[in-house]
């Protein structure tokens, strides 16, 4: 009995897999010739594949920030009257989750989390750390940096100092997984 039913779940597996290969259309066919022009499945004498290297986009080439720039961002990101929706665009991965901008507004609510921008450093491949006054719960933190990351047209806080402060509230996002 175990055979017939093995059988027969196979013989429907491969019908399926023929009723969709003689459905597809000609286009189907023509994006698989060209999948098997781009890489082959060839390798060398010595085993590596053939085939070329991805291609990484540089990260954008932004003027260096102002401190009074920088400090409005940091501002507007931790201002609760201001819609989630429009700072989702102001802090690096918080579009892996949309959620991230309103936990880190509570977040720093809950610490009470204050942060001045005092000094930009230069840009370097597309990131740049700010000195800045921060202060948890009202005690300072020494020697506080804040990160910042070139996107599209404009520098966005980064994410790691972003989760720093969900994290600290205890609180959990998508955009901060390792």
């Amino acid at each position: 009995m175990k055979h017939n039913l093995f059988r027969v779940a196979t013989a429907s597996v491969l019908a399926a897999a023929l009723g969709l290969t003689a459905c597809g259309s000609d286009d189907a066919q023509t994006t698989e010739n060209t999948t098997s022009a781009v890489f082959d499945g060839t390798t060398d004498t010595d085993g590596a594949v053939d085939g070329t290297a991805p291609v990484t986009t540089p990260a954008p080439n932004l003027a260096k920030p102002t401190v009074a720039e920088l400090n409005e961002k940091i501002t507007k990101a931790f201002d609760s009257s201001i819609d989630p929706k429009t700072k989702v665009d102001w802090i690096e991965n918080a579009g892996q989750d949309p959620q991230l901008v309103t936990k880190l507004v509570d977040a720093a609510e809950q610490n009470n989390v204050t942060v001045e921008i005092i000094g930009v450093s230069e840009p370097t491949d597309g990131k740049l750390t700010a000195d800045a006054k921060i202060t948890i719960g009202g005690k300072p933190v020494e020697n506080a940096t804040v990160a910042f990351v070139a996107e599209d047209t404009e520098w966005k806080v980064d994410h790691t100092f972003a989760c720093s402060i969900v994290k600290s509230a205890k609180l959990d996002s998508a955009a901060c997984q390792e």
